[in-house]
Formats: C-alpha cells, sequence, structure tokens
C-alpha cells in the first residue's frame, strides 16, 4: 500500500483489535428486466407477494434462532424486518408501480424501499434516521428472493479477520460466524445504526461512519481498530502493533472488572447514590437493558410506534407497548417520551407541511398541543399502563411555563376521564426534556410546575452552540464540555435542587465516561444511556 492509512470515524463498538482485512462489497440484487409485458403483470404481482412471505417467514426463524439463543435485542431488529417486509403500505406501492408502470416487481421494491429510506434519512432523530437501513435491507432481500439471488455472502468468511465495507445491514451479519469476526470498520453508520447495534451485542471492536477514505484500505493486509477511540490504521507499522496489543490486553482485563458493576447500585465514593437507567426504542429492547443492569428507563421513545403505518397507533396498541415495558422494569422507573418525530416526516392522518429545518419545526409538545386528539389518546394509554408498573411521562421540545400547563390540564382531563368511566390509571409524575436553552434558562420557573428534568445533551448542545450534530464539519465545535453547555446545565439543576426535584440526562453525554463526572458534578443524579454503556458508568461513577 506504501504506508499506513489512518481512519478516523465513530467509536460504535469499543475494543481494540488486530486481523487480516477482509474487503465485502457486495454485488447488489440484478432485477433484469426493467419492464414486463401486460399479459405478465397479474403473475408478477403474485411473485412480489410469494417472495414478501418467504423473506417474512426467514426473518422470523432468524429471530426465533436468536431469542433461543438469548441474544434479544438482535432478534428484535429481525422481528423488526418481517414486519417491514409485510407492510401492506409497501406493498401497495410495489403492486401499483408493477401494474401502472409495468415495472419488474424486484426493480420496484428496491425503488419504493429507497423512497422510504430517503425519508428516514431526512428526519432530525439519529434513532430514527438510522432506520433507513432497516428498509434498504428488507427491500433487497425481497429483491433478491424475485430473482433468485441471495443478499448475504459473510457466512462463508475463512479466516479471523476485520471486515471493511461500504456498510453492513442486519441480513449481512445474521449468518456470520462470529469467531471468525474480529472487528468491522465501515463508511457509514452511526452510533444507533443496526451494524452498532450488533457489534455491541456481540462484543466486537466497530468504527462506523470513515468517509470515503475507507477505500484507500482495500488493498491493506492488515487493519488495527481501536473501536473505543473511534479509528483504525490500516497496515500498521510494527510500533502500533505493539501498542495495540498492549491495549487489547488492557481492553481484556477491564472487560472482566466491568462484569462485577453490572449489577451493582451506583455510588460515589463519598456516597452520593446515581441511578443509571437505559434509553430504549422499543419495548424488545427491555430485557436486554435489565441484562446490562439498567436500574430503570430514563427515555422511552414512542415513535417506533407511529412509524411507517398506515394508520396511527390505537390506544390500546399503545396501552400494551407501555404496559409490557412497565411490567418487565416493575418497580424500577420508566420514564415515556411523549411522541417527538419532526415535521419531516409525515404520520398518517395528520396534514403536516415541509419544512426547511425541522430541527426547529413543528415537533414534540408544539405538534402534541396542536393535535389534541393525538395528544389525549397516548396520555390515556400511558395513565392506563402506569397501574401495571413505575411509569412517569416527559414532555420533549418544551420552551415555557404555558406549554406544561397545557400539557398538565390534557393529562389531567384525561385522568378524569378515565377513572370516571371505571378505568384504572397508575400514579404519573410529570417531567420535562430540559433540550432547548430557553428550558435552562426558565428553569427555575418549570422546575415549580413538574416533578424532575431529565436534560437532552444532544438537542441542548447543538441549540447552544448552533452546530448541527449530524454534520461532520462541525463536529469539533459539538461539545458537551463546552462552558455554555455546562453553565446551562448547572443553572438547570440549581433551579431543580431548589425546588426539591431531581435532574437526570439521557442525551450521549450521559454515559460519556468523560462527561460523566462533569454531570454529577452540577448535580445530575440519573443517567440515562444506551444499555451496553451502563457498566463502565457504575465503575466510572464507584471511583468519583
Amino acid at each position: 500500500m506504501g504506508g499506513s492509512v489512518h481512519l478516523s470515524g465513530v467509536a460504535a463498538s469499543e475494543g481494540v483489535a488486530v486481523g487480516p482485512a477482509y474487503v465485502y462489497a457486495p454485488r447488489g440484487p440484478e432485477p433484469g428486466a426493467e419492464r414486463i409485458p401486460e399479459e405478465a403483470v397479474e403473475e408478477e404481482v403474485s411473485r412480489f407477494r410469494r417472495a414478501v412471505e418467504a423473506v417474512r417467514e426467514r426473518l422470523l426463524k432468524t429471530a426465533a434462532g436468536l431469542r433461543e439463543a438469548g441474544s434479544g435485542e438482535e432478534a428484535a431488529i429481525f422481528e423488526a424486518h418481517a414486519e417491514l417486509a409485510g407492510d401492506p403500505e409497501l406493498a401497495a406501492e410495489v403492486e401499483q408501480r408493477v401494474r401502472e408502470e409495468g415495472e419488474s416487481a424486484a426493480s420496484a421494491v428496491l425503488a419504493v424501499g429507497e423512497e422510504y429510506a430517503e425519508a428516514f434519512v431526512a428526519m432530525d432523530d439519529e434513532y430514527m434516521a438510522a432506520r433507513a437501513d432497516d428498509v434498504r435491507d428488507v427491500s433487497a432481500q425481497i429483491a433478491a428472493e424475485l430473482v433468485g439471488g441471495s443478499s448475504s455472502g459473510l457466512e462463508g468468511l475463512e479466516r479471523p479477520s476485520v471486515i471493511l465495507a461500504r456498510n453492513l445491514l442486519p441480513s449481512d451479519t445474521a449468518r456470520l460466524p462470529r469467531e471468525k469476526v474480529l472487528g468491522f470498520v465501515t463508511a457509514e453508520g452511526s452510533r444507533t445504526s443496526h451494524v452498532a447495534i450488533m457489534a455491541r451485542s456481540f462484543g466486537i471492536p466497530a468504527v462506523v461512519g470513515v468517509g470515503d477514505r475507507l477505500e484507500e484500505a482495500f488493498g491493506a493486509s492488515v487493519v488495527a481498530v481501536d473501536g473505543t477511540g473511534g479509528y483504525a490504521v490500516a497496515d500498521p507499522d510494527p510500533e502500533t502493533l505493539e501498542e495495540f496489543e498492549r491495549r487489547r490486553k488492557r481492553a481484556a482485563s477491564e472487560a472482566a472488572l466491568l462484569e462485577e458493576y453490572r449489577h451493582v447500585e451506583a455510588r460515589t465514593r463519598g456516597g452520593i447514590r446515581i441511578e443509571v437507567s437505559a434509553n430504549l426504542g422499543s419495548p424488545e429492547e427491555a430485557e436486554e437493558a435489565l441484562a446490562w443492569g439498567a436500574e430503570g428507563v430514563g427515555l422511552f421513545r414512542t415513535e417506533f410506534l407511529f412509524m411507517e403505518r398506515e394508520e396511527l397507533p390505537s390506544e390500546e396498541e399503545q396501552y400494551a407497548a407501555y404496559r409490557r415495558v412497565a411490567e418487565i422494569f416493575g418497580e424500577r422507573p420508566v420514564i415515556v417520551r411523549t411522541l417527538d418525530v419532526g415535521g419531516d416526516k409525515d404520520l398518517p392522518g395528520i396534514d403536516r407541511p415541509a419544512e426547511e429545518n425541522p430541527f426547529l419545526g413543528w415537533r414534540g409538545i408544539r405538534m402534541s398541543l396542536d393535535l389534541p386528539d393525538l395528544f389525549r389518546t397516548q396520555l390515556r394509554a400511558v395513565l392506563r399502563a402506569a397501574a401495571h408498573g413505575n411509569l412517569k411521562v416527559m414532555f420533549p421540545m418544551v420552551t415555557g411555563v404555558e406549554e406544561i400547563r397545557a400539557a398538565k390540564a390534557h393529562l389531567e382531563e384525561c385522568r378524569r376521564e378515565l377513572e370516571e368511566g371505571g378505568t384504572l390509571c397508575g400514579p404519573l409524575e410529570i417531567g420535562v426534556m430540559v433540550e432547548t436553552p430557553a428550558a435552562a434558562i426558565l428553569s427555575a420557573e418549570l422546575a415549580r410546575e413538574v416533578s424532575f428534568f431529565s436534560i437532552g445533551t444532544n438537542d441542548l448542545i447543538q441549540y447552544t452552540l448552533a452546530a448541527d450534530r449530524g454534520n461532520e464539519r462541525l463536529r469539533r465545535l459539538y461539545r458537551a464540555d463546552h462552558p455554555a453547555v455546562l453553565e446551562l446545565i448547572r443553572h438547570t439543576c440549581e433551579a431543580a435542587r431548589e425546588a426539591g426535584i431531581w435532574v437526570g440526562a439521557c442525551g450521549e453525554a450521559a454515559g460519556d465516561p468523560d462527561m460523566i463526572p462533569h454531570l454529577i458534578r452540577l448535580g445530575v443524579t440519573e443517567l440515562s444511556m444506551s444499555p451496553p454503556s451502563i457498566p463502565r458508568a457504575k465503575r466510572v461513577i464507584s471511583r468519583l
């Protein structure tokens, strides 16, 4: 290669690894004829339906195998994919293209899948934007089924290697021989993309989002991966190899030590109790979070219930999802965040004009208050589920006291209606996400209205520093430890302390070992993070 190549990206799964490079560049499905004769249209539609069912059955079988093996988080990915494969709206659009445009089913499903994926990519929530991979994966599998091909080729990996790829989808990794994978390095992806989730679940070091420079490493013989630092070195020199070997041994020792912290209560040396909780995106992730040592759920995103469907979720459907998490966690607290979908994504039956800047658009509490029927359906479901566990509710994107008072009025009216109808409701503490500078500045007033604050550091940082968190050029500016951000957190904690309420944090900073001491020093007593980060956070806390 003519020297080492240093690749900087996102630290997706911690640990270090060194091994032979394996470049994965799969060929996509080849749909064949773009157009089909009119007399073959109905048979093409029937072929598409059979392909969908075959893919669904395969995905559900994979999910069942993973769940039986104790891999609940990975199983949930494939269960969600099976549901997506059978999505009636996606099927209707594909069949429409086949019937009206004479397009082959394989070509149509790839086109419709890409339209769905682009809609996810445009979303302002990183977790939801990462679901574009799901859509592309499922549509590619259906297309491959139609043309008699395969959408995966990694199962034949012959020796332990570091995988280099533009991107890796769940179907790519499902049949991977785990003992042969030393690490992942991908050009695309984020901490919430499925390659990152699965790498963390497998305990495999991974660096994602290194960009087009990955191609410079395709001719490498050996690749060293630092999944904790977020970089990789292709064809490292002897000194770098020695350093990685030392760090690999240290990482192995540390991983063994962290096992001791999974199920302990986190306390500082001074005796301050810090609750360490999990961020969840769906009920399927709950048991996995408990296994990592979660002491509660600090952020339960409810958006998963509303996405990519023909109609809004009913009260019963929402109630069942919230109740499931509440029962899994028992007496442990579960904080449900009400709907927060950016203005760039359609909701069924909701007229939402396109917005140039959905980060600053019609989302969170402002949308909920404008759509009282939507809001009250969710509040009723939460109130009912609260009878089965320790649920709390939290309102996002708050900028003033009036919004909180209006939301509380809706909540109390829902409670009155339910109780008058003989429906059991549970107690429900109310909280505010402090993720706008306005909420932080007005925290003293807001604290008199609620029982807790949860600082959403991701948005608070980008709004305070005017730095888009998804803009790679601004990565150097996007800092949780910026003095302005710390000052807003300090002010929020001080206001909460004076009002006698507690403060949590649920952004990426909450699980960052370097930020945890700052947050605790400022007065945060609950930290919520991705489940695999929990043992290390507890260890950091115990040493403060």
